[in-house]
């Protein structure tokens, strides 16, 4: 159902940059100011300075963030810092990274994937988008024809027959870019057999993919499929056992007054000892020699921290009941511990009209961040919420159902940098 094409893709010139990880960065959403800085002093070609130029105080229409993106796009592809490769390649990556002490390596793939017609039937969202950050990204494709950063799909691979296709093209030759960053190595091989090309493009006619990250860059290429008839993706297998799908946790900000009694009564709690006792029954349930109710339901169930203490947080029965008995959202998405917790729990603790509280909350994907914020800290608290598998993302996308925003964090990030898609 998807067509996917390789492309010549400009790329760091290594007679020029002999040090990647100086260059690239992590996706523009998630770069704070102070990290900007950073990424800013560690080159001036740091790829920050096209996909998150600075802004400042005095910026007009004609000089603006996006002006010098602009400016910057075309001085390094004039000074040959940007080169484009000689022949069309898919692009096969390998993210190597730590998760939870172990070591993991995450297979993908960058190409081009086709904005046909019916391509709204073929890639599935799961997540609503926003206007202002559609407005940015339509400002900077529009100042640099180019795809900058790759839109982060993930498919369905019977028998992980691509996957394991991928892995075997590894060992075929030396990868021709390698960068390590944060503890992390990012591996780059250009696929350019185009009997391989083909028979990975005719698996993918077959199937739908979902958009795990960069679901606003994917609309703005979609409103300009009339001019660009292409976007740059990366791919990743949902057979791949190191595609890590994280929660985002939740630190509230509430009024003062909000005391345990008034949260007792919406959920059961029971205090725990450490952070990991939270995580440990968040992600694998209680253990079976506790009662059934309250602590062992399906749904609804949370850490939660008052800044003082920790605890096993679980809505009671009745109350989930309700809720789910007349949802006001599709019945496949009420269930979902994030619905619950903004619909049902947050606007209790609050005061706020149910969606109305995302003002009030702050997000984090690290729970002992979250932890660390909230301690000792009034008017503040933290909730830890359960991940959702991914073949279960992919089922709710596939029926056109979103999620709220901020459910899911797929870890890590694909880097910018590493290939730049031009469409002049």
């Amino acid at each position: 159902m998807v067509a996917v094409l390789p492309f010549r893709a400009l790329r760091y010139n290594p007679e020029q940059i002999s040090n990647l990880s100086e260059v690239i960065a992590p996706p523009y959403d998630v770069i704070s100011p102070e990290h900007q800085e950073r990424l800013y002093q560690a080159s001036p070609y740091n790829v920050v300075r096209l996909i998150l130029s600075r802004q400042f105080p005095h910026d007009t229409p004609t000089e603006n963030r996006y002006t010098r993106a602009r400016r910057d796009f075309e001085a390094w592809r004039k000074a040959g810092v940007l080169v484009a490769d000689p022949t069309p390649a898919l692009y096969l990556i390998q993210h190597t990274f730590s998760d939870e002490g172990e070591r993991r390596s995450r297979l993908g793939f960058t190409a081009l994937l086709e904005l046909g017609d019916g391509i709204e039937r073929q890639v599935y969202r799961h997540e609503t988008t926003l206007a202002t950050p559609r407005e940015d990204r339509m400002k900077l494709l529009e100042a640099v024809p180019a795809n900058l950063s790759p839109i982060f799909c993930v498919y369905p691979d019977a028998q992980g027959f691509i996957h394991s296709t991928l892995q075997a093209q590894m060992l075929e030759a030396p990868p021709l870019a390698r960068s390590a960053f944060n503890g992390d190595t990012v591996q780059v091989w250009a696929l350019t057999d185009t009997r391989l090309i083909r028979a990975l493009a005719e698996r993918l006619r077959s199937i739908a993919v979902f958009i795990a990250d960069g679901h606003h860059r994917f609309e703005v290429a979609c409103g300009k499929r009339a001019q660009y008839r292409h976007v740059m993706s990366y791919f990743v297998s949902m057979a791949d056992p190191s595609l890590i799908v994280r929660p985002i946790h939740r630190i509230v900000r509430h009024p003062a007054l909000a005391r345990l009694d008034a949260i007792r009564q919406i959920c059961q709690l029971e205090p725990a000892p450490d952070l990991p006792s939270v995580l440990q029954r968040l992600q694998h349930g209680p253990p079976s020699s506790e009662p059934a109710e309250g602590a062992g339901a399906p749904h609804g169930r949370f850490g939660y921290s008052d800044g003082n203490a920790l605890y096993h947080a679980t809505v009671h029965p009745d109350r989930l009941g309700r809720w789910l008995s007349a949802p006001s959202m599709p019945g496949p998405v009420a269930a979902l511990d994030v619905s619950i917790l903004h619909g049902l729990v947050l606007p209790a603790l609050t005061g706020a009209v149910p969606g109305s509280e995302q003002a009030l909350v702050t997000y984090t994907p690290r729970a002992a961040e979250a932890l660390e914020t909230v301690a000792g800290a009034p008017g503040l608290s933290m909730w830890l919420l359960r991940g959702i598998p991914v073949d279960q993302i992919y089922a709710l996308a596939a029926q056109g159902l979103t999620l709220p925003p901020k459910s899911t964090y797929f870890s890590p990030k694909v880097p910018s940098g590493l290939t730049i898609h031009s469409l002049a």
